[in-house]
C-alpha cells in the first residue's frame, strides 16, 4: 500500500528527506538575503557612532587635562581620509614647541567613517556650520574654557549616518545624532 502524504519510516531509517532539506535550505537562503543588508547598515551606523564617541572623549580629555595641568590643550585636525586629529598641549617652556598628547587616526580603524556634514548646515546648538571641522584650532585654557564654540561633524561615507560633537562657548561638549534632519 502506498502512502498518500507521509509514510511512516522503517526502523533504522534516520535522517532528512531530500525535500525537507531543500525546504530548510531555501528558507535559510531567503532569511540570509534579507538579513545581510540590514547587518551591513547596522555595522556602518555602529562604526560612525564609535568614531563620534571617540572624538567626544578626546575633546573632553583635552578640556580636563587643561584644567588639571594648568596648561592649554588643543585639538588639531590632521587631514587625510577618515577621522584624523591630534590632542596637543602648549609646551612649558614655550620654546620647546607643542607636545602631542594623543594621535587619533580613526579612518584606518573604522572604515567608512569621515569628517563630513552629510547635508547638515547647523550643529545641535543651532549654530551654522560651513564645514565638517573648525577652521581654527579648538583650544582649552587653564580653566577648561574653549577658545570659541565649534563643532566636529562625523559621518559615514555613504551619507546615511551623521553625528556632531559640539562645544559651546561655556565648554559644554555634546554629542548629537541626526535623525530625519533633526538633531537628537
Amino acid at each position: 500500500m502506498r502512502c498518500a502524504w507521509r509514510c511512516p519510516r522503517v526502523a533504522g531509517e534516520d535522517g532528512w528527506t531530500l525535500m525537507e532539506t531543500m525546504v530548510v535550505t531555501s528558507i535559510i537562503a531567503i532569511l540570509t538575503g534579507i538579513a545581510v543588508p540590514q547587518f551591513a547598515a547596522i555595522g556602518t551606523q555602529m562604526r560612525t557612532n564609535t568614531g563620534a564617541n571617540q572624538v567626544l572623549t578626546d575633546i573632553e580629555y583635552a578640556r580636563v587635562m587643561a584644567q588639571r595641568t594648568g596648561v592649554a590643550h588643543y585639538i588639531e585636525t590632521t587631514g587625510g581620509t577618515g577621522v584624523n586629529y591630534r590632542v596637543m598641549r602648549v609646551a612649558v617652556p614655550p620654546e620647546a614647541g607643542p607636545q602631542v598628547v594623543r594621535t587619533s587616526s580613526l579612518g584606518s580603524k573604522l572604515p567608512g567613517v569621515v569628517f563630513a556634514q552629510n547635508g547638515s548646515t547647523t550643529d545641535c546648538f543651532g549654530t551654522t556650520a560651513t564645514q565638517a571641522t573648525p577652521t581654527a584650532l579648538l583650544s582649552f585654557n587653564a580653566r577648561g574654557l574653549p577658545s570659541a564654540a565649534t563643532s566636529y561633524f562625523v559621518g559615514s561615507n555613504d551619507g546615511t549616518n551623521s553625528y556632531v560633537v559640539s562645544v559651546s562657548g561655556a565648554g559644554r561638549v555634546r554629542l548629537c545624532r541626526n535623525v530625519g534632519g533633526t538633531w537628537h
